[in-house]
């Protein structure tokens, strides 16, 4: 998949339709002229504003639009209403419903889906494709009017509750036409949130790919190279749960099955069938050796790590899987306890087309302005550059600096930290101040 173009409505502090564009200036048509789609996306897209202006809002829209996809009709039916974050600073939005649109290419050909919720839950679905010069609907749902239609290509029908996605169904269903799109939809996207519990859940995620072989030491200590971190060797701890947790996990299942035990058809678990061997779970630790003064050093646990280690790896691994693989990733604050260079060589990968021949996409938010100064060794176009404002009704409004006059000679950087482009903080240290110097504090 490569994405030309996100869209979103009424999501968090996004009250009015902001569009992410990938594209690049010279996709004029529907379709490149020559049919090669490898050129008319940008791999690299930035977001760059204040504090609370919206830059995660948009990340997390995206989130949520593969989110949808990969889980409403599964663990979401759980919910008895729709999974939604309207924008919550007026009535009208808090009530109105939130779409979100994808505009992409996927086996060669560009697609459009998208959807329209509510707290019912879908109000609408569309999937279209362009297959020689025109667009032509393959899907097209509406709640109001009880409308689920589907082209004569797709042979067979999908049915689905009010508060599932026709693809989210599809992903479930092999034998479906959709599956195969459905399926690579949910395979090729992923996301690092800068939140330290993400973090933390990312190195086990790490932990359990080394085990299963879908990521090796040589790929980590690659990695840790990279960075310069002093890291020469990793290794797993795994260390089984005591007894005093898998008690603790018995008794979990049995309250569980004993409220489930109302609802007839919940299919409870027994924990009298659950023995010592299913109970012995394996956790599961990264481990580090350091290059030292002395020929043997003791391994460090992550929890000797420093915050940047941390945040490499956290990073780096993902976005070794998403340029292996090809697909989108994005990445908030991605500044977070990285040094401007390792961030300028993460992004350098990704603006490599030797290095990146599966065509990956990162899209980041960042404070750090450095990229954007002729200091840089990454170029980001004018087209890949996004700032967030808010307005006074903390509503997150998003341009491009494309749309700002050009200054060819210009210090982009500098600019942007003076407010040229909007997306800076409006700060009163004054008010600061006078609290520091207030009397009866």
């Amino acid at each position: 998949m490569i994405l030309l173009r996100f869209t979103a409505r009424n999501h968090g502090s996004i009250r009015d339709e902001i569009s992410l564009d990938l594209s690049r200036p010279s996709l004029q048509r529907l379709t490149p002229s020559d049919g090669d789609w490898s050129e008319a996306a940008f791999p690299l897209a930035g977001i760059f504003g204040g504090n609370a202006t919206g830059k995660s809002a948009i990340l997390d829209a995206i989130i949520y639009t593969f989110s949808a996809i990969r889980s409403s009709a599964t663990s979401w039916q759980a919910s008895k209403t729709m999974y939604r974050n309207p924008h919550r600073l007026d009535p009208t939005s808090r009530d109105a419903s939130s779409s979100y649109e994808l505009d992409f290419v996927y086996e060669g050909r560009r697609h459009l889906y998208g959807f329209e919720v509510d707290a019912e839950g879908v109000k609408s679905e569309w999937l279209r494709d362009i297959p020689s010069s025109r667009w032509r609907t393959l899907l097209d749902r509406d709640r109001n009017s009880g409308r689920l239609m589907f082209h004569a290509s797709m042979r067979s029908k999908i049915e689905v509750t009010r508060r599932e996605l026709v693809l989210s169904r599809a992903l479930l269903l092999e034998d479906s036409p959709l599956h195969p799109l459905a399926h690579e939809l949910a395979r090729c996207f992923d996301f690092v949130l800068v939140k330290d519990s993400h973090r933390e859940a990312r190195l086990k995620d790490i932990a359990d790919s080394l085990a299963e072989g879908t990521i090796t030491f040589s790929d980590l200590e690659v990695l840790l190279q990279v960075a310069d971190i002093g890291v020469v060797k990793v290794d797993i701890e795994e260390t089984n749960l005591s007894e005093h947790v898998r008690l603790a996990l018995r008794r979990f299942i049995k309250a569980v099955s004993e409220d489930d035990a109302t609802d007839t058809e919940s299919i409870s678990v027994d924990p009298d069938e659950l023995d010592d061997e299913q109970l012995a779970q394996v956790a599961r630790h990264l481990v580090f050796t350091h290059r030292g003064s002395t020929g043997e050093c003791p391994r460090f646990s992550i929890q000797d790590e420093s915050d940047g280690t941390i945040a490499w790896l956290a990073i780096a691994v993902p976005a070794l899987e998403v340029l292996r693989r090809g697909g989108l990733l994005v990445v908030d604050e991605i500044d977070a306890s990285l040094h401007p260079h390792l961030l300028e060589a993460l992004l350098g990968v990704f603006d490599d087309e030797l290095v990146n021949k599966k065509h990956a996409q990162l899209v980041f938010t960042s404070h750090e302005s450095y990229i954007l100064s002729p200091l840089s060794e990454v170029t980001l176009e004018a087209e890949q550059v996004w700032f967030t404002d808010k307005s006074y009704e903390g509503v997150t409004e998003l341009t491009c600096l494309a749309d700002f006059p050009r200054h060819p000679d210009a210090n982009v950087a500098k600019r942007y930290l003076t407010g040229r482009y909007g997306g800076t903080p409006r700060l009163s240290p004054n008010s600061f101040a006078a609290l520091v110097n207030a009397e009866g504090h």
